[in-house]
Formats: C-alpha cells, sequence, structure tokens
C-alpha cells in the first residue's frame, strides 16, 4: 500500500507515530511563514503542516492534486484543537511530501455548498462524486444493499440473477431493443422487470428468491425517472397477502434501524385504494399532512353547474386548506386544476366566490375552501395532486415520516383515449375470489355487447403498494398461477389468441406444470436511498444518472456506432426497411 493510513483511521492515539497519508489537495494556506494543507480522502480529511520550507520549494501543488505525504502525528495546539471534527485533535508534520498526480483548473470546488448547474456537475460526474455529501449518498446505497441481501439471505431467501437479454414483453413502458448479429430480423429486449423469470423460479420450486436488480425501460423521462434504475425484486410461493406485506416491513423497518436509528413501528397503516382515493385524492397519499378532501354534494346548493352534476349523481368535493389565503394565492392554483371556485369560513363567516350557495356551514373547519364537481373518482383525483402541492408549498406536515399500504387496486381500468380495458398494474395479478363473479359478468356483458365501463373498477385485484411521504417505494401483487385465468384476463384486455401465444405462450405452458400459488413486490432501491438520504431525486444517489432527455453526459451517450458494427446488422436494418416502406 501507498499509505499507512486514512484521515478515518488518525486518533489521538497515534500521537508521537509515524504514518504515510495520501489524497486530495482540499485546501492550502500559509500563516506566520508556516504551510497548512488540508488533505481529503474517502474517509475525511485531516491537517497536513509544512514547517520544513524545502519540502516544497520544488513543487507543485495545487488544488486537487493527489499527494503522499509521511509524517508525525502530533496534538495541536489547544487553541487550535476542534472538537467536532473528527481530526480535530491532531495534525501531521509533514517529513516527506510527493506528488503523485495534478490536476488541472476545475469546473467548480468538490465541497458540499456549490453554485453550478446540475448539467455542469453531471459532465464532471468523477468531481461531483469527490463531494462529501455525494460518497456519504453512495456510501448509504451501499450500506442498504447490504442490509437487503443480509436481511433476504437470514430469511431463508436466495438471490438469483436473471437475463438481461431477454423476450419483449407487455409491460406497460417501452422497451429497449437490442438487434441480433447471430439472428438476423431478430431482437433482445433489455427487461422492464424480471416479472416472468422471478415466477417461473417458483415454478421452478425455489421458493423464495429475491434480486437486487437493473431494470430498463425506455420512456418519456420526468425529473425523477430514469431509463435504467435499480429494484429490490422478491418473490415467495404459497403465500398470500399478508406473508409479503410482513417480510417487507420486516425489511423496511431493518433498514430504517439500521441506516438511520428509527425504530419503525409495523404493522404499517392499510388504506384501501377507494379510500385514499377519496380521503386525499391519490393513489399514493403523503400522511404527513392531515389535510383530507371533503365531500359537500349536500352542503353547496342552487349553483346552476353543480347542480347539474348532482342531479346525474355527481359529486362536489372540496380541499379545505387551514390558512386564509390571498386571492393570488388561489389564482396560482390554476396551474394544477385549471377549474375549480372557491370559498372561505373563518369565525362562523363564509366569503368568496360561491359563498351564498354554502348551506348549513357551521361543522365546517375554518380554512381556504377550493371546490370542484365531477363523476365517480374524477373529482377527488382532480384535487389529489393540488393537495400534494399544498401542503409542500406550505409546508404543512406535522411528521417526517407517513409510512403505509395502499391495497385492493381494481383489477382493470379504462382507457379513455383507447376505448379499451388495461390491466390497472399488470396482467399477471391475481383477483379476490369473492369478485371472480364480476369478472365473469364482465365476460358476458363484453360477449354480449352490453355495457360494461360501470363494472370494470368494481373488481379488485390482489395488488398492493407501499407509500412513503407520497411517493410509491413498491408495488407487487398475488400472482394468477392457473393458464386458464391467466388466458380469460389476458383476453379481456383485447389480446387475441394469436397475440397470447405469440407473446406468453412460452410462460402460459409451464403454468400447466405444477406452478404454486406465489406472489411478491419490486422495491424501488433508488427511491429508498433518495428518502434514507432527503434527497428529492434519485440522481442524487445514482452514481452515473442520465438527464431527462436521457443523456449521459460524463460519458457522452448515446453517441454515434461504428460502422463496422452496424454492417453487422444491415441484414436487420434492410429488413426493418422494407417493413416500414
Amino acid at each position: 500500500m501507498l499509505r499507512t493510513h486514512t484521515s478515518f483511521e488518525l486518533k489521538k492515539e497515534l500521537i508521537g507515530s509515524e504514518v504515510i497519508i495520501c489524497g486530495w489537495v482540499r485546501r492550502i494556506r500559509e500563516v506566520g511563514g508556516i504551510n497548512f494543507i488540508d488533505l481529503r480522502d474517502r474517509y475525511g480529511r485531516v491537517q497536513v503542516v509544512i514547517e520544513d520550507k524545502t519540502l516544497i520549494e520544488n513543487l507543485d501543488i495545487a488544488l486537487e492534486y493527489v499527494i503522499r505525504v509521511k509524517g508525525l502525528v502530533r496534538r495541536r495546539p489547544e487553541k487550535d484543537i476542534n472538537p467536532n471534527h473528527p481530526t480535530g485533535e491532531i495534525e501531521v508534520l509533514a517529513k516527506e511530501i510527493e506528488v503523485l498526480n495534478t490536476s488541472k483548473p476545475l469546473p467548480f470546488l468538490p465541497e458540499d455548498n456549490i453554485q453550478t448547474s446540475e448539467e455542469t456537475r453531471l459532465k464532471y460526474r468523477f468531481i461531483d462524486l469527490r463531494r462529501p455529501i455525494m460518497q456519504r449518498n453512495i456510501i448509504i446505497r451501499h450500506k442498504t444493499a447490504l442490509i437487503v441481501r443480509n436481511f433476504l439471505s437470514e430469511n431463508g431467501f436466495i438471490e438469483i440473477e436473471t437475463p438481461f437479454l431477454t423476450k419483449s414483453t407487455p409491460e406497460g413502458a417501452r422497451d429497449f431493443i437490442v438487434p441480433s448479429r447471430l439472428n438476423p430480423r431478430k431482437f433482445y429486449a433489455l427487461p422492464q422487470s424480471p416479472q416472468l423469470y422471478k415466477q417461473t423460479l417458483m415454478i421452478s420450486g425455489f421458493d423464495k428468491y429475491f434480486q437486487i436488480v437493473r431494470c430498463f425501460r425506455d420512456e418519456d423521462l420526468r425529473s425523477d425517472r430514469q431509463p435504467e434504475f435499480t429494484q429490490i425484486d422478491i418473490e415467495m410461493s404459497f403465500v398470500d397477502v399478508e406473508d409479503v406485506l410482513d417480510i417487507t416491513e420486516r425489511l423496511i423497518q431493518k433498514i430504517f434501524y439500521e441506516i438511520l436509528g428509527i425504530k419503525l413501528e409495523i404493522p404499517f397503516l392499510r388504506l384501501s385504494y377507494r379510500d385514499a382515493i377519496v380521503n386525499y385524492g391519490s393513489d399514493k397519499p403523503d400522511l404527513r399532512s392531515e389535510i383530507r378532501l371533503t365531500d359537500l354534494t349536500e352542503i353547496i346548493e342552487g349553483f346552476k353547474i353543480f347542480d347539474e352534476i348532482k342531479s346525474k349523481n355527481g359529486k362536489i368535493i372540496a380541499l379545505s386548506i387551514p390558512l386564509d389565503l390571498s386571492r393570488k394565492e388561489i389564482e396560482d392554483f390554476k396551474k394544477i386544476v385549471s377549474e375549480f371556485v372557491f370559498f372561505k369560513k373563518f369565525n362562523n363567516q363564509i366569503s368568496g366566490q360561491i359563498a351564498k350557495y354554502v348551506k348549513n356551514y357551521q361543522n365546517l373547519e375554518d380554512g381556504t375552501y377550493i371546490v370542484v364537481a365531477g363523476y365517480n373518482l374524477k373529482p377527488y383525483k382532480m384535487l389529489g395532486s393540488l393537495r400534494n402541492e399544498v401542503i409542500k408549498k406550505y409546508k404543512l406536515f406535522k411528521k417526517e415520516w407517513s409510512i403505509l399500504w395502499v391495497l385492493d387496486f381494481p383489477l382493470f381500468e379504462w382507457n379513455e383515449e383507447e376505448k379499451k380495458i388495461e390491466p390497472s398494474h399488470h396482467i399477471f395479478t391475481s383477483i379476490y375470489s369473492e369478485d371472480l363473479r364480476k369478472f365473469e359478468e364482465l365476460e358476458v356483458r363484453i360477449k354480449n355487447g352490453e355495457s360494461y365501463l360501470d363494472l370494470i373498477e368494481s373488481i379488485r385485484g390482489k395488488q398492493y403498494d407501499l407509500v412513503i411521504n407520497g411517493n410509491e417505494i413498491g408495488s407487487g401483487s398475488i400472482r394468477v398461477h392457473k393458464r386458464d385465468l391467466q388466458e380469460r384476463f389476458m383476453k379481456i384486455i383485447g389480446l387475441s389468441d394469436e397475440e397470447i401465444n405469440k407473446k406468453f405462450g412460452f410462460f402460459l405452458n409451464i403454468l400447466e406444470y405444477g406452478a404454486p400459488p406465489h406472489g411478491g413486490i419490486a422495491l424501488g432501491f433508488d427511491r429508498i436511498v433518495a428518502l434514507l438520504t432527503n434527497n428529492e431525486s434519485i440522481r442524487e444517489v445514482i452514481p452515473f444518472p442520465k438527464t431527462t432527455s436521457g443523456q449521459a453526459l460524463f460519458e457522452e451517450a448515446p453517441s454515434e456506432i461504428d460502422i463496422s458494427l452496424l454492417n453487422e446488422h444491415k441484414e436487420t436494418f434492410k429488413w426493418i426497411n422494407e417493413i416500414l416502406t
């Protein structure tokens, strides 16, 4: 080793000992003819004192140079001791200094409080990752992964890797595709998740599987979404909903205790999908705030537009904000909810746009009421996004952590744009036995050409989402383990026999060979680490993330490819061109 100690290992017990340390020059200063270097490594930093000027007379040393120092550990003068720093009691008196490498001037210094754009940070990610806070994030990521592996292994799970080059199957997002050189005109897909593989492993008898796995989705990116991401993938045989929830709760409890020292109470709160929407307007509600939606259908009368909606069994729903907001603040909400009316109630008095239509308001809590109307769950969902923005903007939080399960999702949902039924989660989700009769009725209505939209969302799937601070951290389900039911689900979403066989034939076949009841969950590893490190964006906890346009600025990807590599696929490209033209 080029060094005998790291900065973390330099303690007062080493005073009088000779050490060799290596690192980056964080700061250089001269006081009273004596030079001081603040030397940083992954473990922290330490002060190097240079009293003998001949050591550096012929050395060119600047910020972020990599140096090696041989010296004597000694106690700092009493007035210079920093009790708040790990190496605040000691310093290293330099005897030898060697420059291991130089550095160009940096676009920004690797300090925590920097004022530079994220684009610059990502372009120079190797410098950004030198920042103590970024190194802390990545170290916590490592520790979290270790906790996951140890906990699941101790509970009988086996870590099994699944392929990255696989078959394209519809899972809700667009696949990344890879042309096969050895099989012209055919393609692999990068997996959106190991869904079919982990179910196959259950059928293979492995009973308990897990994997910390990379997943790929070629979709339009938002601020907190990546084309490649990491999830904790878990699957179990001979289980029902409560079994999966239990192992997940104990895993999350372990992570929070080991990383943050917080002892979470389990079981976590459980909410049905409908209760989550009706009370909070979202299937991933942030319950750090106590603000709920309020049904004013019976309280507002005489307002023509609302009366018409009420006459057709619609609902009048309000978000009550416990603040006396100005007209300008209220108008700003139109960026989120385009059409609404409002009123205020304070000191038992009503004011605002529709004040005269509000009856029997005495039991309403004081606040500003943002009111919408509509049918089914639409008005609730309209206010859900607003609720999220309001509690963040005005910091209406009552506690630090909100952790809950959302259960009983509809098995299917109606796609209004494409006029078709879709799985609300994925097509492999099982059904509650008590809702099987409703599904059979749905099949009959579709076959007979009868109306069925009223029935779709009443059929519940054995699906569950884990929500932490308003973020969907995990999603899973008990799976369909019988071929006939799986095929019926595929047909209800409009797949033909030919499409079913082409896309899922290999999987349906293995369901006929003793597939056990099974289920599991996928937890967003990047999002968990972001929450543990108090980061809004998962880019802060991924070593080399992409931008929102899918670019890797550091390595300049995607990029043009060598023509010789393209020539190896010319038969495939020729075939593609023939199809498209």
